[in-house]
């Protein structure tokens, strides 16, 4: 057999198993948690553009509602994500396992860290998103 007749067939079976190639497509859950970390920062960019844009309030507003409709958005892909953390997944180490759940655990406080601007404490009542009606509604039932 000539060198020729073994690199065609080394590259012959190189093709037929390169979809169980871990390394060319990347494990699951590092490219998911790179997109959120990702949208993270996005989210928290524009939410400091809008932050910028108080005199324009129509763009403030509009940035606002997108800054919103991002967290929500990575908020159902945290859920995926835990569930591609929980499965079994050959070769990784009971510690990779434990930190990878420390991980998402952390994301979703992060998530809720990205301000946007109507998510604030209310200075005269303490309560998050108590507008007047709330207040009204809270001294008629007394």
């Amino acid at each position: 057999m000539s060198m020729i007749d073994v690199i065609t067939r080394v590259d012959a079976i190189c093709k037929k198993y390169e979809r169980y190639d871990t390394d060319k497509h990347g494990d699951p859950f590092s490219r998911l948690y790179a997109a959120v970390d990702a949208g993270i920062d996005a989210a928290i960019e524009k939410s400091a553009r809008a932050a910028k844009k108080k005199k324009n309030r129509a763009a403030s507003v509009t940035l606002d509602a997108d800054v919103r409709r991002t967290k929500a958005r990575l908020l159902e892909v945290v859920v995926k994500l835990q569930k591609v953390a929980a499965r079994k997944v050959n070769g990784l180490s009971p510690e990779e396992k434990v930190s990878r759940a420390g991980l998402v655990a952390a994301l979703p406080h992060r998530i809720h860290a990205i301000p946007d601007s109507h998510g604030g404490v209310t200075p005269d009542t303490g309560s998050p998103r108590d507008g007047p009606r709330c207040r009204m509604a809270q001294l008629g039932a007394a």
